[in-house]
């Protein structure tokens, strides 16, 4: 198992991640912006997906995220404030969003949405879609 994924994994245990999601998209509030803008869109768009748990990192401020994105964090039991950034993952990707998908409530991928790697969202879209 890399280190990253041993850190994702102590993350998941540490905040006490429900088994049943099938992804976790971990959102920096710090960051590359516009990155972190289309993570926050997805999660706008899909914050009523239950297998989906959002994981928001490193957030300098709830109110300002919540008036951003028009969602109440405290209405939807798929979001996990990170207070104690266990989702802070140190490389050089911990700027951009991480996609983790989920089976049987161990990893079985990641990816982060970067400038090398623009279209992680949009596969999860599509994933989404045919599932």
């Amino acid at each position: 198992m890399t280190p990253l994924r041993i850190r994702i994994s102590s993350a998941l245990d540490r905040a006490k991640v429900d088994s049943d999601f099938k992804w976790l998209v971990v959102l920096p509030g710090l960051g590359c912006h516009g990155c972190i803008q289309e993570g926050e869109a997805f999660m706008r768009d899909h914050i009523e997906n239950q297998r989906i748990l959002f994981v928001l990192t490193k957030i300098s401020s709830l109110k300002i995220l919540q008036q951003k994105i028009k969602i109440r964090m405290e209405e939807h039991p798929n979001i996990y404030i990170d207070r104690k950034n266990v989702f802070y993952f140190p490389t050089d990707n911990s700027i951009y969003p991480c996609i983790i998908s989920m089976e049987n409530g161990e990893i079985a991928d990641h990816e982060f949405q970067s400038p090398k790697n623009v279209d992680a969202f949009w596969k999860l879209k599509k994933m989404l879609e045919y599932q």
